[in-house]
């Protein structure tokens, strides 16, 4: 796996009006930690960070550049938070240092390719309930995503975390964990079942209301 470099420095001061003031000047506050390691409070640089979550790069290795040597600063992305309205402004980033030689845990994104027969077919509806997994590998073994194929998937048929082998691997959801379904199209079905009802139900004369009543035509005048 590429790793990303991006360009940090240790915080030189703490505080709201701090971290306030450094996101102006295009700094995000962040926090590196882990590995039998105190945890080390810096800043980061707000474009490249940006262009790095919008390439869609945050299971990357990242490289902060921080110690005297590039395993000192390798580090995943364990949380981002993001400001309510602007997707792009960040508040806060955790990194967590990692060992080349160790296994580490992350969070990978999950992606289904193909079009499933029951849904070309049969009019089924694809449900994929999940986003991403959490997966326990080496640093250089962490994929960008997990792809799965479901063109094969009928009505009825579902794609478990058993059914999926990624090489160097494990994956630690639980193995009945459902990654994508084909249902039947209830949804349709029963919009239709309904609109059907309603129209029997406006033709039915209304209940307790009397019948309507043949009128005979008006005798002549003799």
């Amino acid at each position: 796996m590429e790793i990303i470099k991006l360009t940090s420095r240790q915080r030189s001061g703490t505080g709201k009006s701090y971290t306030r003031k450094a996101r102006v000047q295009g700094w995000v506050p962040a926090v590196y930690y882990g590995h039998n390691r105190d945890s080390v409070h810096i800043e980061i640089n707000a474009r490249e960070f940006a262009t790095l979550v919008r390439q869609r790069k945050t299971t990357h290795l990242v490289d902060l550049g921080l110690g005297q040597s590039q395993d000192d600063s390798i580090a995943v992305i364990k949380d981002i938070q993001r400001h309510v309205l602007k997707k792009e402004s960040f508040i806060h980033v955790d990194f967590q240092h990692v060992a080349m030689t160790e296994k580490v845990t992350v969070r990978v994104p999950l992606e289904l390719a193909g079009i499933p027969v029951g849904v070309k077919e049969n009019h089924g509806i694809l449900d994929h309930p999940v986003k991403t997994v959490s997966i326990e590998c080496l640093p250089m073994d962490i994929p960008e995503k997990i792809t799965v194929d479901v063109s094969a998937l009928n009505i009825g048929n579902s794609i478990h975390v058993r059914d999926v082998v990624v090489p160097n691997v494990i994956f630690k959801e639980y193995p009945e964990e459902v990654l994508a379904t084909v249902t039947h199209p209830i949804r349709e079905a029963a919009t239709e079942g309904a609109a059907e009802g309603g129209e029997a139900a406006a033709a039915a004369p209304a209940k307790g209301a009397p019948a309507a009543k043949a009128v005979a035509p008006a005798k002549g005048k003799k």
